[in-house]
């Protein structure tokens, strides 16, 4: 019986890495651009940062130094608390490519990012438009590669998978786990697929064209959306437009957290909106992901206390070599997704099955804030969540705006 255990819990180890194997042969690459400066349109990036004070200086430098011959930065400030916006307006005077707009109070049924970028599209003239965060960091080929492809490719919205700096032991113990997880919703890239019904993007870079982003009605479009990448996606697609995701591991790199507190809180907000609010996803998560990453080292550990013990019988020989086969399969895991993690080490393969642990954790809090209707903190603002299908307005009313279980709706804390 106990060798049958180990022997469903192996095969099924392995059909979730053959999984991820799929994905990575299958996830599109970024080739060079080829064409010649004139060929390329005029492009706009836009930037929302609200108290990224230790950041935002990095990414727009990051910017400017682009081998791209003709754009522009529309940067907002997201009414920061900190000194983001004097960082912004510095860089601005002494580069006019740098546009700094000061941002406004999101009206009701807003979330603050989508209003932002909303006000920021104001500014904005290029033919395509670039949304990346202020935590990101682009290489000089980002903007050439990234439009170059879109044009060959015929592409109204795309996005970009981001190679994730992880710099601290708590981004080390949570983020590959949690983020590999990820990588099983879609194995084969349906995202891609225009006949397919599922549509993402990653926030942390999205292009799209200026037309196309008009089309479909912009931001406002999604305004009362916490998981806006996946949103406006999901509305290009289903307008008809064309969307994809591919490997931006060339093209830029994103910290999206540098501590545990920024981390949880950051998660927190909008984990359990991933998987759509749903109590019987949430139960799923918590058991599929600890039975691959959790269980293995619990095997591990029992079948070490039967060697020890000096309990040996045949059987022990087999589930032996099936736990090597799980705790290989894991390392060939982390291996094959470090593709996209910066600063791991191979010891932090030890991390795994604490880290998932931690990402359970994870999912249950931001669960429990769902269905409570409990506060989070993040970048100065309050989060409310919900299981309601509206937005609620500052004074507790519920607006007619649309919306789906489980977003959050967003007041300033000074309020």
């Amino acid at each position: 019986m106990l060798l049958s255990v180990f022997l469903i819990s192996t095969l099924f180890i392995v059909a979730l890495y053959g999984l991820t194997v799929a994905y990575y042969m299958l996830l599109k690459p970024v080739e060079s651009s080829k064409k010649p400066g004139r060929e390329l349109p005029f492009v706009s990036v836009l930037v929302p940062a609200r108290n990224e004070e230790t950041k935002i200086a990095r990414c727009i430098e990051s910017l400017l130094a682009q081998d791209y011959p003709n754009f522009e930065l529309v940067v907002i400030d997201d009414r920061s608390t900190d000194s983001t916006g004097d960082i912004i307006q510095a860089i601005a005077l002494r580069d006019n490519r740098v546009k700094f707009v000061r941002g406004k109070d999101a009206p009701a049924g807003w979330i603050g990012k989508c209003n932002a970028l909303a006000h920021a599209v104001g500014y904005a003239s290029g033919e395509f438009f670039i949304f990346t965060d202020a935590d990101t960091y682009h290489h000089p080929n980002s903007l050439r590669d990234s439009v170059s492809h879109a044009i060959d490719n015929k592409i109204d919205l795309m996005s970009f998978v981001p190679m994730q700096e992880l710099g601290s032991f708590s981004e080390r113990l949570v983020m590959p786990v949690l983020l590999s997880s990820f990588l099983i919703g879609d194995p084969f890239h349906t995202v891609n697929d225009p006949t397919a019904a599922r549509a993402y993007a990653y926030g942390q870079y999205i292009l799209c064209r200026r037309s196309s982003y008009l089309a479909v009605g912009g931001h406002q479009s999604v305004r009362d959306e916490i998981v806006e990448d996946h949103a406006i996606a999901r509305v290009f697609k289903e307008k008809g437009f064309k969307i994809e995701v591919a490997d931006g591991k060339t093209l830029y790199s994103v910290r999206m957290y540098t501590d545990l507190e920024s981390m949880w809180m950051g998660w927190t907000k909008n984990l359990y909106s991933f998987i759509e609010s749903k109590v019987s996803n949430l139960v799923m998560m918590i058991i599929l992901t600890n039975s691959v990453v959790v269980l293995p080292w619990l095997f591990l550990a029992y079948v070490v206390s039967l060697w020890l013990k000096g309990d040996i019988d045949q059987s022990l020989y087999g589930l032996t070599a099936l736990v090597v086969v799980q705790i290989s399969v894991l390392a060939l895991w982390q291996r094959l997704t470090a593709c996209h993690h910066a600063g791991l080490k191979w010891y932090h393969f030890l991390l795994t099955p604490f880290g998932c642990m931690t990402m359970s954790m994870l999912y249950l809090h931001s669960a429990y804030l769902v269905h409570t209707g409990g506060q989070v903190n993040w970048k100065g603002r309050r989060y409310v969540v919900n299981m309601h299908k509206t937005i609620e307005n500052e004074d507790g009313q519920i607006s007619e705006q649309k919306s789906r279980a489980g977003k959050l709706v967003s007041r300033d804390v000074t309020d």
